[in-house]
Formats: structure tokens, C-alpha cells, sequence
């Protein structure tokens, strides 16, 4: 019997290389995917980011938001949804004032805080509001996630900062500048487990410290070649590209159908 396969996959910095479009190489492996593998979104961004840059591209079988606090079916019905706690919303602003950090916090619609992003060309339509008080702001606000961005030098830093202050909170450094909070067990690994039940392979595609869960929980995972060294252990394969990821699964799957005797690995 054929097995069931689901590709989920991460956006920035994978299946959208430069946070802006994605490439025609990149999209015409989408395409081939499509022909063998159901295909699914799993990314630190909104909903409605997802739908601003696969708009009448790329059709998705789950939208998997905010490293896993939200996430939807393909017809937008919600599968699982996790805010951050209210009463932890604002010990994490206090230790964000107390820090004097940069950050952004999204509450689906709008990103909120005190964060100016350069390239606005990357908020895919999605509003970046900079109140003059961003912690009053936020204190009664459904949150998912937070972004924050310390100096380079001291990310790693912030880090186990963050992890010590927030126990109740699972904290991800995402890139050199960015450090993403989220609900207690909110995860893309964890996420993989709503969604898997109707498949016997689960392929995972990323390229950064949110997507190790995922990778961890996947049959087959395969890292982007510019991920740092601590994410790339935890992928069963290293790509330099999506499209090169895809052809990879293709050949495996071509391989496994001649060699009955060593089928690909199942759930």
C-alpha cells in the first residue's frame, strides 16, 4: 500500500529565500510536490501573512502560525489555538521595559511594539504599529508570540535570560537578532502531532532554531545548507534549496518504490 505523505514546510528563509517572494525555481518544485505529497505551511508568522504571500500561488493543507499557537485547516477552520497567558503578557513586557529590548508582539492582525523594521517590503501586508507607550498598549491584547531583537552579541545572551524569567514560556533564538516567545508547548514539532494522524510520512523543511522540534518529530527533515550548525544536527539531510529538498524526496521515494525490501520510514 502507497504511504500517505505530508511536506510541511517554514517560510523565511526556505520556501521564501530572500522574505519577500517566492523564487520560480522554488515554486515549480512546490508544483512537483504537489504531484506525490500533500503540502503544508509552518512558520513563526500570522495567518494572514501566509495568505498574503501564497495568494493564488500555493494552496496549503494546514497553516501552521506563530510556531504552533494557531493553527488552521485548509479551509481556515481552527485545529488548535494557544494565546499567551494574560498574567504572562506582562511579566514579559516588564522584563522587555526592565531590559530596554527591542521587540514586536503579534496578536494575529497587527504587529505591535517598539521595533522599526527596515525592509517593510518583509511585513507581507501586515500593519507594524509603534505606539508611543507599546507596553500599555499590549497589556490587554490576545498575544501569540513576541519577537525580540537584542544586539547580535548578546542574543545567546538573552536567551537563557529569557528561558530562566519564563519558564512557563517556550523561547526560540530564530536568526542572529531574533528571539521568539510563545506559550508553554507551543512548538512546529508539536504541531506536527495535530496534524499527522492521517499520514504515515511526515517530511519537514526549515532552516532555524523553530524548526528543530519539527524536524525532531518528522520521518524525514531536510536543513537549509545556511542554517547555523546547532539546527543543521537535527535535520536528516542538508540542501542548499527548497526545489533541491524536492528533488531529493523525489528520488528517495523513486528509490524506495524499486527496493520494496527498504521503505522509506513511517510514523
Amino acid at each position: 500500500m502507497s504511504q500517505k505523505i505530508l511536506c510541511v514546510t517554514d517560510l523565511d528563509g526556505t520556501f521564501i529565500k530572500d522574505s519577500i517572494r517566492i523564487n520560480d525555481e522554488d515554486l515549480q518544485a512546490y508544483r512537483k510536490l504537489k504531484t506525490f505529497s500533500d503540502f503544508s505551511i509552518a512558520t513563526g508568522r500570522s495567518i494572514k501573512e501566509i495568505d498574503y504571500i501564497t495568494h493564488n500561488k500555493v494552496s496549503s493543507n494546514h497553516f501552521i502560525a506563530f510556531n504552533g499557537a494557531l493553527i488552521e485547516n485548509q479551509n481556515h477552520n481552527i485545529l488548535f489555538k494557544k494565546c499567551i497567558p494574560p498574567i504572562t503578557v506582562k511579566k514579559i513586557l516588564h522584563f522587555l521595559k526592565q531590559e530596554q529590548l527591542i521587540f514586536d508582539a503579534l496578536d494575529g492582525n497587527e504587529r505591535i511594539g517598539n521595533f522599526h523594521h527596515e525592509h517593510p517590503e518583509r511585513l507581507w501586508n501586515m500593519e507594524l504599529k509603534t505606539p508611543a507607550d507599546p507596553f500599555h498598549a499590549l497589556e490587554h491584547l490576545s498575544i501569540y508570540k513576541f519577537n525580540v531583537r537584542p544586539e547580535r552579541a548578546q542574543t545567546s545572551t538573552y536567551v537563557k535570560k529569557l528561558k530562566d524569567t519564563l519558564p512557563e514560556c517556550e523561547v526560540y533564538q530564530s536568526g542572529g537578532t531574533r528571539i521568539e516567545i510563545t506559550a508553554k508547548n507551543v512548538s512546529k514539532g508539536e504541531a506536527l502531532k495535530h496534524i499527522s494522524r492521517d499520514y504515515n510520512l511526515i517530511i519537514a523543511i526549515g532552516d532555524s532554531g523553530n524548526d528543530i522540534s519539527m524536524f525532531e518529530e518528522a520521518s524525514l527533515s531536510f536543513c537549509m545548507s545556511h542554517a547555523p550548525e546547532n539546527v543543521k544536527k537535527h535535520a536528516t539531510y542538508v540542501v542548499d534549496s527548497f526545489n533541491e529538498a524536492v528533488d531529493h524526496i523525489y528520488e528517495l521515494l523513486a528509490q524506495s518504490r524499486k527496493c520494496a525490501h527498504t521503505p522509506l520510514p513511517i510514523l
